[in-house]
């Protein structure tokens, strides 16, 4: 039996699954979110949503997490909307991409992340940014709390 197409079917995938993992990771960068005191959550399911994050100056996570997370200037640097990055005063560019997004799916959910270090000033434009645009749902990203052994 002739194994070859088999083989490179099976290289096809692991290609695939490797640049979809890549796009995800990006969608998704790393900062640490603000914990919740009384969480009540959703499962989003499945909906059409963009994902815009809020990056606060760029950081060694490392150093931040052995330190005290918060102590950061608090100030928002950058905005990025799937994979496209904007300058936190763009807000005219930001407010055209998310009435793209809009436009092309009137259902179009968002999930807001923003660095806990991030002062409000800096994200509140943000979310006038998402209601300019008039998207509808807007699902704030949090961490939820770890339970500690301490009573």
């Amino acid at each position: 039996m002739n194994m070859t197409p088999l083989i490179d079917v099976t290289f096809q995938l692991i290609i695939f699954f490797m640049l979809v993992s890549n796009i995800i990771a990006e969608e998704n960068p790393e900062m640490i979110v603000p914990e919740l005191n009384d969480p009540k959550t959703r499962e989003l399911g499945d909906v059409s949503r963009i994902a815009v994050n809020v990056m606060p100056l760029p950081f060694d996570m490392k150093q931040r997490a052995l330190g005290n997370p918060l102590n950061m200037d608090g100030l928002a640097t950058t905005v990025k909307i799937q994979l496209q990055e904007y300058n936190i005063d763009e807000l005219d560019a930001i407010r055209a991409e998310l009435m793209d997004a809009r436009n092309k799916n009137p259902d179009i959910e968002v999930i807001l992340r923003a660095d806990g270090a991030i002062y409000y000033k800096d994200v509140q434009p943000i979310m006038d940014a998402i209601a300019a645009a008039g998207i509808q749902t807007v699902n704030v990203v949090a961490k939820m709390p770890t339970k500690s052994a301490e009573p």
